[in-house]
Protein backbone atom coordinates (compact mmCIF):
# COMPACT_ATOMS: atom_id res chain seq x y z
CA UNK A 1 0.00 0.00 0.00
CA UNK A 2 1.18 3.49 -1.11
CA UNK A 3 1.76 5.88 1.88
CA UNK A 4 -1.49 8.12 0.59
CA UNK A 5 -3.77 5.36 1.75
CA UNK A 6 -2.29 4.71 4.65
CA UNK A 7 -2.49 7.92 5.71
CA UNK A 8 -5.92 8.49 4.83
CA UNK A 9 -7.20 5.11 6.22
CA UNK A 10 -5.52 5.90 9.11
CA UNK A 11 -7.17 9.13 9.57
CA UNK A 12 -10.61 7.52 8.87
CA UNK A 13 -9.96 4.29 11.22
CA UNK A 14 -8.58 6.85 14.08
CA UNK A 15 -12.00 9.10 13.88
CA UNK A 16 -14.04 6.36 14.09
CA UNK A 17 -12.84 5.03 17.34
CA UNK A 18 -12.87 8.57 18.71
CA UNK A 19 -16.78 10.27 19.15
CA UNK A 20 -14.93 13.80 20.25
CA UNK A 21 -13.03 13.51 17.47
CA UNK A 22 -15.55 13.07 14.84
CA UNK A 23 -18.04 15.98 15.71
CA UNK A 24 -14.71 17.86 15.95
CA UNK A 25 -13.71 16.57 12.07
CA UNK A 26 -17.53 17.52 11.15
CA UNK A 27 -17.54 20.83 11.80
CA UNK A 28 -13.43 21.37 10.62
CA UNK A 29 -11.60 18.25 9.58
CA UNK A 30 -8.36 20.42 8.76
CA UNK A 31 -6.86 19.76 12.38
CA UNK A 32 -7.28 16.09 11.58
CA UNK A 33 -6.12 16.51 7.82
CA UNK A 34 -2.72 18.03 9.73
CA UNK A 35 -2.35 15.62 12.45
CA UNK A 36 -2.18 12.78 10.20
CA UNK A 37 0.30 14.58 7.48
CA UNK A 38 -2.16 14.59 4.94
CA UNK A 39 -0.53 16.60 1.26
CA UNK A 40 -2.42 19.38 0.37
CA UNK A 41 -3.95 17.10 -2.74
CA UNK A 42 -5.08 14.29 -0.40
CA UNK A 43 -6.53 17.37 1.46
CA UNK A 44 -8.42 18.63 -1.90
CA UNK A 45 -10.01 15.18 -2.39
CA UNK A 46 -11.13 14.61 0.77
CA UNK A 47 -13.02 17.78 0.81
CA UNK A 48 -14.69 16.99 -2.15
CA UNK A 49 -15.20 13.13 -0.47
CA UNK A 50 -16.89 11.88 -3.50
CA UNK A 51 -16.63 8.43 -4.45
CA UNK A 52 -14.68 9.32 -7.58
CA UNK A 53 -12.47 11.61 -5.20
CA UNK A 54 -12.19 8.87 -2.72
CA UNK A 55 -11.38 5.88 -5.06
CA UNK A 56 -8.23 8.46 -6.54
CA UNK A 57 -6.76 8.03 -3.25
CA UNK A 58 -7.11 4.35 -2.94
CA UNK A 59 -9.53 4.78 0.03
CA UNK A 60 -11.77 1.32 0.30
CA UNK A 61 -15.31 1.13 -0.19
CA UNK A 62 -15.84 0.23 3.62
CA UNK A 63 -13.97 3.12 4.86
CA UNK A 64 -15.45 5.16 2.18
CA UNK A 65 -19.02 4.72 3.65
CA UNK A 66 -17.49 5.07 7.02
CA UNK A 67 -15.95 8.23 5.91
CA UNK A 68 -19.29 10.12 4.17
CA UNK A 69 -20.46 9.23 8.19
CA UNK A 70 -17.93 11.10 9.79
CA UNK A 71 -18.53 14.13 7.70
CA UNK A 72 -22.07 14.86 8.73
CA UNK A 73 -22.27 16.82 12.00
CA UNK A 74 -23.81 14.58 15.30
CA UNK A 75 -27.56 15.07 15.13
CA UNK A 76 -27.54 16.48 11.80
CA UNK A 77 -30.85 15.30 9.89
CA UNK A 78 -30.24 12.42 7.61
CA UNK A 79 -29.00 14.01 3.98
CA UNK A 80 -31.52 13.37 0.59
CA UNK A 81 -31.47 10.70 -1.08
CA UNK A 82 -30.00 8.41 1.40
CA UNK A 83 -26.49 9.89 2.09
CA UNK A 84 -23.30 7.55 2.09
CA UNK A 85 -24.94 4.03 2.36
CA UNK A 86 -27.31 5.05 -0.30
CA UNK A 87 -24.49 5.72 -2.32
CA UNK A 88 -22.40 3.03 -1.67
CA UNK A 89 -24.85 0.26 -2.20
CA UNK A 90 -26.33 1.88 -5.49
CA UNK A 91 -22.40 1.72 -6.32
CA UNK A 92 -22.51 -2.14 -5.44
CA UNK A 93 -25.78 -2.44 -7.29
CA UNK A 94 -23.38 -1.56 -10.35
CA UNK A 95 -20.80 -4.45 -9.87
Amino acid sequence: MSPAPYRVHKLIQDLMKDPAGQAAFAGNPEPAFEAHGLTEAEKVLLRDGSPAALDQLGVHPNLQMKYGRLRIPPGSPPPPGGGPLAAYLDRLEGC
